[in-house]
C-alpha cells in the first residue's frame, strides 16, 4: 500500500519532468530511495529522492459504527488514515542543477496537490507497481503538501538518516482514500432483540 502509493508519485513527477522540460524517459530522474544508506557519504546517484521519513496514523475515522440491514450487521474495518512524511532531495553534481531540478518537482506537486485514479496516468498505476495485487491500491486519493520544518526539525531529518544534507523539501503525503483488495467485511446474523418489559406485581 505505501510502497505503490509512493511508486504513484514518483511515476507522475517523472511524467512531468519527460513532458514538461524534454527530460529523456530513459533517464527517470525521480526515484524512490533510502538515503540513509549513503552512511554520510555524498550520495553518488544523480536525481531527485524521495524518502519515508516517518509515518502517523490518523485515526478519525477509526469509531465508525458497523453498517445495519434489515437482516444482518455488516461490520467493515474503516480506511487505515495515514500520514506520510516524506523527504524531496536532489541529489546532483552540481549544485545548481540540484537547486533547478528540486525547483521542478516543487512547482509539479505546487500545481496538482492530490492525487487519485480517476487523474493519474494508467502507466504511473502499473509501473514498478508491486506484483501482488492486496499490496496494489484500486481506488485511492493522496494529497501531498509541503511542510515547513524548523532549522533544527531539518537537521533532525538528516542525522538521523546519517546522510550529508542536500538540496531537499520535506512534504507530507496523506492517504485520505485507501481501497485495495484485500478482505475487510465480516458479516453476522442480526440477533433478535426483546424489548425489555415492565415487571408486573404478583397478587
Amino acid at each position: 500500500m505505501i510502497a505503490h502509493a509512493l511508486t504513484i508519485i514518483v511515476n507522475e513527477l517523472n511524467h512531468q519532468l519527460v513532458e514538461a522540460y524534454g527530460i529523456s524517459s530513459n533517464a527517470t530522474p525521480a526515484g524512490l530511495h533510502d538515503l540513509s544508506s549513503a552512511n554520510a557519504q555524498p550520495a553518488t546517484r544523480e536525481g531527485l529522492n524521495l524518502t519515508l521519513v516517518n509515518i502517523q496514523e490518523d485515526a478519525g475515522l477509526k469509531n465508525s459504527p458497523p453498517g445495519m440491514t434489515p437482516s444482518h450487521t455488516v461490520y467493515q474495518s474503516p480506511s487505515l488514515q495515514l500520514n506520510l512524511l516524506v523527504l524531496l532531495s536532489a541529489t546532483y553534481a552540481s549544485y545548481t542543477e540540484a537547486l533547478l531540478m528540486l525547483g521542478r518537482a516543487m512547482q509539479f506537486f505546487h500545481a496538482q496537490p492530490l492525487f487519485s485514479e480517476m487523474n493519474v496516468k494508467h502507466e504511473s498505476m502499473t509501473h514498478n507497481a508491486p506484483t501482488h495485487a492486496l499490496d496494489r491500491l484500486r481506488e485511492f486519493k493522496l494529497a501531498i503538501d509541503l511542510y515547513s520544518p524548523t532549522l533544527e526539525e531539518t537537521h533532525d531529518v538528516w542525522s538521523t538518516l546519517k546522510a550529508v544534507p542536500v538540496p531537499s523539501a520535506l512534504y507530507k503525503l496523506r492517504l485520505l482514500t485507501v481501497v485495495t483488495d484485500a478482505p475487510d467485511t465480516k458479516v453476522l446474523p442480526m440477533l433478535e432483540r426483546r424489548l425489555p418489559t415492565p415487571n408486573r406485581d404478583k397478587n
